[in-house]
């Protein structure tokens, strides 16, 4: 494998080689994608996506990553053979392609390529994107030799439930531009194409439909909502039918809606790539979730000075400060979410002072220049160790 420095002198970018663990396109995914974007003129990306991720691969493709198909070893005692095999299948692709640097996009993905990280002799970080207290003996073995975690939040760094010194740590906050949101007819527009009638304020949230948001309480914080204003409809723009996970709970969602008779408010989109347009098409971010270790979703609403309201846990409140940048509310507590939506509805114009102030405080601190420059001094201090 070449070294960073011969790469350097001989005017070669860097390889990093992004591992992805799931087909669908979600917030990990959509992460991944910003990284590659933001350091594509200094290093060369390539993007390890399962086979059956069409749309991610031409996502990543348009971000300016070349793209192998591959399948996630699966770590077994039992199928050892087979878990070797297919760990030594990744390992030469990776030296195929002259890999310098991989980096797992969530922990799932160390998990299963660990090993075919070691059999290339590749320096491999990963993405801590979530909380993760615990982890099991098996699990715990898949990040053996590790050389660096990069935490979104200081809070996921804390609860990491390995012991990771300091020279192996990074946070790295993610980052997003200020722009200005769509013109009025725009949104008119987008908003009749999604079904959503005239009059109405649209509430939503950009997430996979998946156990780890906390749709249930979403749901409840609707019905509760709808009990007092018939002119709320809520939008869930993410992933329900591409990953059996998510079309599973898709369907436990929806039976949830239609017991509480207002399955006709809410409009599910699935998967979309112009997800700046919906949401610069909404009145009110919501972010229902059990764990998060700091969603770009959220960034992306307060940079068009969106007013959001999010569930007060992990990292989420080092970027919200509730009543000032954004609104918060206890975990699992739908009457809380209820009241903060409720707020927002009936208070316009005090809505509106939360979403710019949110929107300048990404101005300041959330910006593209500064997420480069730290991405790009992560990779070079791995590509070294």
């Amino acid at each position: 494998m070449r070294s960073m420095d011969s790469d350097v002198v001989g005017g070669a970018k860097p390889t990093i080689a992004h591992l992805l663990p799931w087909a669908s396109i979600g917030g990990v995914e959509v992460a991944t994608l910003r990284i590659i974007e933001a350091t594509r003129e200094q290093f060369r990306h390539v993007a390890f996506c399962m086979t059956n991720a069409v749309e991610l691969k031409k996502a990543c493709e348009r971000a300016g990553a070349e793209v192998v198909s591959y399948d996630p070893p699966e770590p077994s005692l039992r199928h050892g053979l087979r878990y070797l095999r297919q760990s030594q299948a990744v390992a030469r692709e990776m030296k195929r392609l002259g890999v310098n640097l991989a980096h797992c996009s969530e922990t799932k993905a160390t998990y299963h390529n660990r090993l075919a990280a070691l059999l290339a002799g590749v320096p491999m970080i990963t993405h801590v994107r979530s909380r993760y207290s615990q982890m099991s003996l098996r699990d715990r073995l898949g990040f053996l030799g590790v050389s660096g975690y990069v935490f979104v939040s200081q809070d996921s760094k804390r609860q990491f439930v390995l012991k990771v010194p300091d020279s192996k740590a990074r946070v790295l906050y993610d980052a997003v531009d200020v722009t200005e949101p769509r013109d009025d007819a725009a949104n008119k527009l987008l908003r009749e194409q999604l079904g959503v009638p005239a009059g109405v304020t649209l509430v939503g949230m950009i997430a996979r439909v998946n156990p780890q948001k906390d749709y249930p309480t979403l749901a409840s914080a609707a019905a509760q909502v709808l009990a007092k204003r018939a002119d709320v409809r809520f939008l869930v723009v993410g992933d329900n039918a591409v990953v059996e996970m998510n079309r599973v709970h898709y369907e436990a969602v929806n039976r949830r809606l239609i017991e509480l008779g207002i399955a006709d408010r809410f409009i599910f989109t699935g998967f979309r790539s112009d997800v700046a347009a919906i949401v610069s098409a909404l009145d009110i971010f919501v972010l229902c979730t059990h764990r998060e270790g700091l969603p770009l979703s959220i960034l992306e609403a307060m940079a068009l000075g969106k007013p959001v309201i999010a569930t007060n846990v992990d990292g989420i409140p080092e970027v919200i400060t509730n009543g000032v940048t954004g609104f918060l509310h206890a975990h699992q507590n739908s009457e809380e979410l209820a009241t903060a939506i409720l707020t927002c509805v009936e208070h316009p114009e005090m809505a509106k002072r939360v979403g710019e102030a949110a929107r300048e405080q990404c101005r300041t601190s959330y910006n593209s220049r500064v997420f480069t420059a730290n991405v790009a001094k992560i990779y070079h201090e791995f590509l070294r160790s």
